[in-house]
């Protein structure tokens, strides 16, 4: 099965935008990908949906990659959200 991808750019400053992104990885039933490597600012409002599909991966044993800008990568790495 072909992962879901989701792709972001610029900023990501709000929740409500970023749940909408990230709505087809929440209805994804296989893995996902979500490529943020053009994401030059990740807002802490941005970061809750971004850990909602997490954790419903998790919950859901798919897998996620997180391809992350080096701004998302030190953002994650600061919330212990990283491997």
């Amino acid at each position: 099965m072909t992962p879901v991808v989701v792709s972001a750019a610029d900023e990501l400053v709000d929740g409500v935008t970023v749940r909408g992104l990230f709505g087809p990885a929440l209805r994804a039933t296989g893995a996902v990908v979500l490529d943020l490597s053009k994401v030059t600012f990740l807002a802490m409002e941005a970061v809750v949906p971004l850990l909602a599909v997490a954790q419903r991966c998790a919950a859901e044993q798919r897998s996620l990659t997180v391809v992350a800008s080096i701004p998302v990568r030190r953002k994650l790495v600061s919330l212990g959200c990283s491997r």
